[in-house]
């Protein structure tokens, strides 16, 4: 029994010594893996240098010309003149367009022709496209209208527009012989049948008298148609021959 005892307590002071081994091994090398450490040199890293910075850019006035132009605190320092225009002139009135030409008719033979006058009581003449009368062009007519031109503006007008309308015209008077009595002048008035073709007959505005009661017109007379006179109107038609005129009585 003893002896047991005895190795036992042999095998268990072997396995505290292995046990002691080992703790004294392990803290050995703890220790020299700590000095290991603390001494191990550790090599610098290679850092690159920073790029160089820009150039300064010089200065220049130019760069600081709103300083000047947007001044707070001058309103009046602007480098841009003004220059003010001279005040303009009010246009002077255009003159009031004349009384276009009256219109008495038109024939076409060989180029159509228009029988115009300067004033309703004017004298007829014949005007073709391009012909001046007074301050107006003749540009163009037909059956309808018709076109003139005034200080390079187009003036277009029917042609109902431009008839001359049935004027009153006071006849001056004429001498006439001693022995005849001084006969009436009716203007725009009527008579009856008998004294209208009857009166007028030494009358120098009157032509030889018609079988049908009418009475011939004189070349000397410059009258429009439609003049009343004496108890006449004067009838003026535009043919391919010319002018055919006639006084006929008034009714």
């Amino acid at each position: 029994m003893n002896r047991k005892l005895v190795f036992l307590n042999v095998a268990l002071l072997a396995l505290a010594a292995a046990l002691a081994w080992t703790l004294r091994a392990n803290w050995f090398g703890a220790q020299a893996r700590q000095r290991a450490v603390i001494q191990r040199t550790v090599p610098p890293r290679k850092v690159l240098a920073p790029p160089s910075p820009a150039p300064v850019k010089p200065v220049a006035a130019a760069d600081y010309v709103d300083v000047a132009t947007r001044m707070l605190f001058s309103k009046d320092r602007n480098p841009t003149v003004v220059i003010e225009p001279p005040p303009v002139k009010p246009a002077k009135p255009e003159p009031p367009m004349p009384a276009l030409p009256s219109y008495h008719g038109q024939m076409a033979i060989d180029e159509p022709i228009a029988f115009l006058s300067s004033t309703a009581a004017g004298q007829q003449q014949g005007y073709r496209v391009g012909d001046t009368i007074g301050d107006f062009t003749v540009r163009s007519f037909n059956q309808e209208t018709i076109e003139f031109e005034w200080k390079g503006r187009s003036v277009a007008r029917k042609l109902d527009e431009l008839r001359p309308k049935e004027a009153v015209q006071t006849a001056a008077p004429r001498p006439a012989a001693a022995a005849a009595p001084a006969k009436p002048v009716v203007l725009g008035g009527s008579t009856n049948s008998n004294a209208a073709a009857n009166s007028g007959s030494d009358d120098p505005m009157f032509g030889p008298l018609q079988p049908d009661g009418t009475r011939g017109c004189v070349p000397s007379d410059n009258s429009p148609s439609g003049t009343v006179h004496s108890g006449f109107r004067k009838d003026t038609t535009i043919t391919l021959f010319g002018a055919v005129c006639h006084w006929e009585p008034q009714k």
